[in-house]
């Protein structure tokens, strides 16, 4: 066997390894380079681009506000949370009782309902507060989804 029959086989793996390297390595350098893309949320609305599109002062305000609200409703939030485990403890029962399921996810909305409700009054509060442009800002990031 001459010496050139030998290394091909051994040229052409190597050829096809170089290959791969090069379209890992450039893949790798691809998604690095668009890694923002990936992080920003799919839906770029509520509270948190409400907090993006305001001055710093204001996200200030706005962040404190929400974690005084956090900690004020912690009642709700427990509500909401044993009302949701009941669920999920309902439909893992080997028999479907609807009736306490029903109930249970009734309990439920009513909580999400009331702290919805305690969120959307903190956001009236606030915005009582903002100047036209800001309440405007405020406007677009949380609510234009509904149009």
């Amino acid at each position: 066997m001459t010496p050139r029959r030998r290394f091909t086989p051994l040229l052409a793996a190597s050829l096809l390894l170089n290959v791969f390297l090069l379209g890992s390595i450039g893949g790798g350098l691809y998604h690095w380079r668009n890694q923002q893309a990936l992080v920003e949320p799919i839906h770029p609305l509520g509270l948190r681009q409400a907090l993006a599109g305001l001055p710093e002062a204001r996200r200030h305000e706005l962040r404190q506000a929400l974690r005084q609200s956090r900690v004020d409703n912690q009642n709700l939030l427990a509500a909401r949370r044993e009302a949701r485990q009941a669920v999920v403890q309902r439909l893992r029962e080997p028999r479907l009782d609807r009736e306490a399921l029903d109930r249970d996810l009734s309990k439920a909305r009513e909580a999400d309902g009331a702290l919805r409700a305690q969120v959307d009054t903190l956001l009236a509060d606030f915005a009582g507060n903002l100047a036209p442009d800001e309440r405007q800002t405020l406007a677009q990031s949380v609510y234009s989804r509904d149009e």
